[in-house]
């Protein structure tokens, strides 16, 4: 059976929708608000409606008077403001409920905007900061690199000269001075770079952080996947409890049907049997008379 929506149930559904605020529930529960919603309504009209058929109804609600103020707007140019006084009064109405509901709905949406937005800007600052850090380690690294070219520089000319000026002396002393210069001096040792550990702490935060994401995404979608089974079980539950009713009702309809027919087959029965009673007994009278 079709269920048609009158003004009436449509300001019931749009009071329903602004008590819950569908809207505003959590990732994975809109589903689980709407439910509610369908439940309540069902309770209000005292007829079972589902969930899909009170979100397209309220989608349909919003669509219609958004049109509609579209073409108050380009009609007159005039609207409402907010300081009127009689402002509350239209909210019986079945145009300022969806009003009412499409306020917070509209400054939710534009508050999530702005959060996502500076979500990201967060995150580019992030990326800025590390990557002047890893260009700030390599130019350091590069200084580094150039300091120690001319250490080495400076320790090769004076070793020369040490050599040249002791060429005079025993064979003892120039084993020393050999010895000495093949012993690498302080700036001669390798330095460990700051660049290879800042990229391997890089990397290693990135795989932590992939990790990280890919173990919320699959809570997420085993979540969704449960609340997906719940909606179908629910939803599988009011259809077959809106059959059983449906059935229920052909049945007594049937039932009422058949109790009508055998009641007036016996009427009709009972007022034959009368008038046969009827005749027989003006017959008799009749013929009595003629006799006498």
């Amino acid at each position: 059976m079709v269920f048609r929506f009158t003004e009436e149930n449509d300001k019931e559904l749009m009071r329903k929708a602004i008590a819950q605020k569908p809207f505003a529930a959590k990732y994975g529960d809109s589903a689980r608000v709407w439910a509610t919603v369908a439940e309540r309504m069902s309770a209000a009209i005292q007829i079972i409606v589902l969930e899909k058929q009170v979100r397209d109804r309220v989608r349909l609600l919003k669509k219609n008077w958004r049109a509609g103020e579209l073409r108050s707007a380009l009609g007159s140019g005039i609207e409402e403001t907010l300081e009127a006084v009689n402002e509350q009064s239209h909210y019986d109405t079945l145009a300022g409920l969806v009003g009412q509901y499409l306020l917070p709905e509209e400054a939710f949406i534009d508050d999530k905007k702005k959060r996502i937005s500076n979500k990201k800007a967060d995150e580019a600052s992030v990326n800025r900061c590390a990557i002047e850090l890893v260009d700030e380690a390599v130019l350091r690294r590069a200084l580094r690199l150039n300091e120690s070219v001319l250490d080495d520089g400076s320790s090769d000319s004076e070793a020369s000269i040490t050599s040249s000026s002791t060429s005079s002396t025993p064979a003892k002393n120039q084993r020393v001075a050999t010895a000495s210069k093949r012993t690498p001096t302080k700036t001669q040792r390798k330095r460990k770079s700051v660049f290879p550990m800042e990229a391997e702490r890089q990397d290693k935060r990135m795989r932590d952080d992939m990790e990280l994401r890919r173990q919320q995404f699959d809570q997420k979608m085993q979540s969704q996947l449960q609340l997906h089974q719940d909606g179908i079980g629910l939803e599988r539950e009011m259809h077959e409890s809106s059959m059983q009713m449906e059935i229920a009702r052909t049945e007594a309809q049937e039932t009422g049907e058949a109790n009508r027919l055998r009641a007036q087959q016996e009427s009709e029965e009972c007022n034959r049997q009368l008038i046969l009673e009827c005749v027989r007994v003006f017959s008799e009278a009749f013929q009595k008379t003629r006799s006498e």
